[in-house]
């Protein structure tokens, strides 16, 4: 095992972990001597990224010679520890009734114990299904500054995976909302008297950065921060979860 994200940000080279994997792939397979293996990958991340400038390579050089020093062994025991239980299928309370007796299983890894009945007989399967299936893989997840926001709405236009929503509504809507849940003044001449809020899917989100990229709105006394930036994950999760089922239940989506 390895924490490639550790090592990668480590080596400077942020979220990229493939250098970081590429060289445990090669230290463990054994398709090359090891030593033959890493002088061929240093080669080959020269020639790829030669071009870019001799820092470049020496993140990737680092990246090769941190990773070896990151992996780890872990045993497996021969025989399954006494507390350890069966995977059991995720709850979905509030779920249709295919997804808490199908899709909830599959999720489980248990489709091989499932009768051939429980399928669809016609072969057609519901749609709006995948909603349910959170994959939970960001290590860090956008959080919205609506005190510089300019409501451009191209962080939810570009999201990949539309885990960013952005909605005016009326303020009676911020009934029952959590207390964390962020809401400011539509700008809009047009409709007066709106509300305005993005919101993340904190287990959709792949951390992939783009709304960052391609967000205009910057601090004046820091232009690095933006109205959406990237932020560690796990301690925000609760309360952003929190705040998506609300958008969810509210405003219907």
């Amino acid at each position: 095992m390895i924490n490639a994200t550790a090592v990668a940000q480590a080596s400077g080279m942020g979220r990229r972990t493939n250098t970081v994997l590429q060289t445990c792939f090669f230290a463990l397979s054994g398709v090359l001597p090891k030593d033959e293996a890493i002088a061929q990958i240093k080669k080959a991340i020269t020639k790829t990224y030669g071009r870019k400038g001799e820092q470049i390579v020496k993140m990737n050089f680092a990246a090769v010679d941190t990773a070896l020093a990151g992996l780890h062994e872990v045993a497996i025991p021969a025989e399954a520890a006494a507390e350890a239980v069966a995977s059991i299928p995720p709850s979905f309370p509030h779920a249709p009734e295919f997804v808490q007796k199908v899709t909830a299983r599959l999720l489980a890894d248990q489709g091989d114990l499932m009768p051939v009945s429980a399928m669809p007989l016609d072969g057609c399967w519901p749609t709006g299904t995948a909603r349910f299936e959170k994959r939970n893989i960001a290590l860090e997840i956008p959080v919205w500054d609506p005190a510089i926001c300019i409501q451009c709405n191209k962080c939810a236009l570009v999201c990949p995976h539309a885990a960013i929503r952005a909605k005016f509504y009326d303020p009676a809507q911020l009934a029952g909302a959590p207390e964390k849940f962020l809401s400011v003044p539509f700008r809009s001449t047009g409709i007066p008297g709106q509300r305005y809020t993005i919101q993340v899917a904190p287990e959709d989100c792949t951390g992939c950065s783009l709304c960052v990229q391609v967000c205009p709105a910057k601090g004046k006394t820091n232009p690095r921060h933006k109205a959406i930036d990237m932020a560690t994950q796990p301690p925000l999760l609760a309360a952003v979860r929190a705040n998506y089922q609300h958008i969810l239940q509210s405003w219907r989506i």
